[in-house]
């Protein structure tokens, strides 16, 4: 597994951002949907409230919070529709969220999330836990792209795939297409 730690918004460092967390998940050809997966699950996360109704609130945070990612939107599972969500185990310090500082703490003491699932309004159920230590570096023009790249056995909604396109699709464009000439 594979994962990008990010500031969503951008904002200056020292400002509350939401902080988002993509997982790449190797997938088997035989869990790909209609043949639209290159070998590999891309999930989005953000923070976000706990609860039943603030799961789908994006919030601001300075430091990593032992509050959960959620993807926000639902995917469409075998019996309905299903969120996901990371849950951060706690640590004896809390995470930094500038990249540099965020990778050392890493580095000193892996980063534990507890990977859960449930029905919008349902409780969480954990299926997985994950620890996160530095790897190899992201290339620049590498994306995460959750319309493609779906976990085996579920599907994005019509809904989700018409407000996520345009800006997943301006995502797909190599970098050196989008520089002015």
């Amino acid at each position: 597994m594979r994962a990008r730690f990010s500031r969503s918004a951008g904002f200056p460092h020292g400002w509350p951002d939401i902080l988002g967390l993509a997982l790449r998940c190797p997938v088997p050809p035989s869990g790909q949907i209609d043949g639209r997966s290159d070998g590999r699950a891309d999930i989005l996360l953000a923070t976000a409230g706990s609860g039943r109704l603030s799961r789908f609130v994006p919030t601001l945070h300075r430091h990593v919070p032992e509050s959960p990612f959620t993807s926000f939107m639902p995917y469409r599972g075998l019996n309905g529709p299903v969120l996901l969500a990371a849950h951060p185990e706690p640590r004896a310090e809390r995470l930094p969220v500038r990249p540099d500082r965020f990778r050392a703490a890493v580095a000193a003491e892996p980063w534990r999330l507890s990977l859960s699932w449930a029905a919008p309004l349902g409780p969480w159920r954990r299926f997985a836990t994950v620890e996160l230590s530095p790897g190899a570096p992201f290339g620049a023009d590498e994306r995460f792209d959750p319309l493609l790249n779906v976990p085996a056995g579920a599907e994005n909604y019509d809904w989700t795939c018409r407000l996520r396109e345009p800006s997943y699709s301006l995502a797909r464009t190599p970098r050196e297409k989008l520089r002015p000439t």
